[in-house]
């Protein structure tokens, strides 16, 4: 018999895709949620609120940051990575003015996150919630730079934007591309109420620490340590007002002096960077269930629950 079943199936897919809903949030399908939001071409059309962790959430009302302006360039935008929540469209607009008191063009802009937040496709766990951006260490030359020349990501061809590496190959120093006027502009960025941290490899920060002066050192706890991050800074900035489900991370309170130029800092060039020892076990393998908890592996229902609502909404 004939059932019109199959065929209003077939509609509801097609009307979804053209009004822009993830419909298939259904558990059985096992969907990451990195390739449900990393789908989406718009916000929500809600007032602005960042949801959940910063490696766990998503975001409503998303604003998107030009491509170009007067103070900056998009790298990568092909990825379509360039939306936040406004708080830090605000910010990254600001600091690239910022740039221009020392000297600088600009800014050259890495990637804020997908139109609704949630996990990327790829190269985050982080930039879920619309609050972090990444800025380039490349003093920029032009502002103006054509979709081609201004992408270096091997997915959409040959890389061609060249990004500048500022820390030497020992892991331990910054190398000659390293100035002052980069140490200025991550200091008026830490500077500013609206940051929660920045992440910088460690050997930017032991220059920083070296080099900061006796006086107004405070702004340099918010310098964290990270792995990577040689080519870039990781700007993240606090819960904003009107966001009551996002999560602030602590700024390392349990630390006594007021910068964070430690022995844990210390580590980060000395011990970290000691290759492992082999350990040989000799006891007999138990196969475990293999469980990620990393952002490339969440399913939609690992994020809140507010977060399946805005997979859903339309636009």
């Amino acid at each position: 018999m004939f059932t019109l079943k199959p065929l209003f199936l077939l509609v509801f897919f097609f009307t979804a895709l053209m009004q822009n809903v993830a419909f298939a949030h259904d558990k059985s399908d096992k969907i990451l949620a990195k390739k449900i939001f990393g789908n989406f071409t718009s916000p929500t059309q809600l007032s602005p609120k960042s949801i959940g962790r910063y490696n766990k959430g998503c975001l409503n009302g998303g604003v998107e940051l030009p491509i170009k302006g007067e103070t900056w360039q998009h790298i990568n935008s092909k990825r379509g990575r360039n939306w936040g929540h406004p708080t830090l469209i605000d910010f990254t607009k600001e600091l690239s003015v910022k740039a221009t008191q020392f000297g600088w063009k600009g800014l050259y802009i890495g990637d804020l996150g997908n139109p609704r937040g949630g996990p990327t496709p790829y190269g985050h766990a982080a930039h879920q919630v619309g609050l972090e951006v990444d800025i380039k260490f490349k003093k920029p030359k032009s502002l103006n730079l054509s979709t081609k020349d201004s992408h270096n990501d091997h997915r959409y061809g040959k890389p061609y934007f060249k990004e500048l590496n500022v820390v030497a190959k020992n892991q331990k120093n910054v190398n000659s591309n390293w100035t002052q006027e980069h140490m200025d502009i991550l200091k008026v960025a830490a500077k500013d109420e609206r940051v929660n941290k920045i992440f910088v490899n460690a050997a930017i920060k032991v220059w920083m620490c070296k080099n900061a002066g006796s006086e107004d050192r405070s702004w340099l706890m918010k310098i964290r340590p990270e792995r990577g991050h040689s080519e870039h800074f990781h700007v993240r900035l606090k819960c904003p007002e009107g966001s009551a489900n996002c999560v602030n991370t602590p700024l390392w309170n349990k630390y006594k002096n007021i910068d964070g130029c430690d022995k844990q800092l210390t580590w980060w060039v000395t011990d970290r960077l000691k290759p492992k020892k082999k350990v040989i076990k000799k006891s007999v393998k138990i196969k475990k269930k293999y469980k990620c908890s990393h952002a490339r592996c969440y399913l939609p229902e690992d994020l809140p629950n507010s977060c399946l609502r805005t997979m859903h909404i339309k636009n």
